[in-house]
C-alpha cells in the first residue's frame, strides 16, 4: 500500500495521531504535523516526499522501521529517523521516494 500513497494521501492525515508498538514498553503516540512535497513531480513516478512526525521526548525511538498504525490509513511499516527535539517533542521523518 505505501507505494500506492501520495502527498495528497498524507495531506489529509495532517494532525491526526498515529499509535507504534515499540518492544515491551507498550505503544507510543506520533502525530503526522508536516507533509512536504521533494522535487518535480516527474510524469512515471510518484513525486518524492517528506512526513515529519511529533512524539514524546522520551522514550526515543531508534532509527528503524516502526508500524504505524492510524485510523484513516491502517497500519503501515514505515522507515523512522529521529531529528531531535523541537520545544516539548521529538521529532521523526519519514521520506518517500
Amino acid at each position: 500500500m505505501l507505494d500506492t500513497l501520495t502527498v495528497d494521501h498524507w495531506r489529509e492525515c495532517l494532525g491526526q495521531v498515529f499509535q507504534t508498538g515499540f518492544g515491551s514498553a507498550g505503544t507510543l503516540d506520533l502525530r503526522l504535523t508536516t507533509v512536504t512535497p521533494l522535487g518535480a513531480a516527474s510524469g512515471y513516478r510518484r513525486q518524492a516526499y517528506s512526513l515529519l512526525f511529533a512524539g514524546p521526548l522520551t522514550p526515543l525511538l531508534p532509527q528503524a522501521i516502526y508500524p504505524l498504525q492510524n485510523e484513516s490509513l491502517g497500519e503501515l511499516g514505515i522507515f523512522l529517523v529521529p531529528l531531535g527535539p523541537s520545544g516539548q517533542a521529538m521529532r521523526y521523518e519519514a521520506i518517500f521516494t
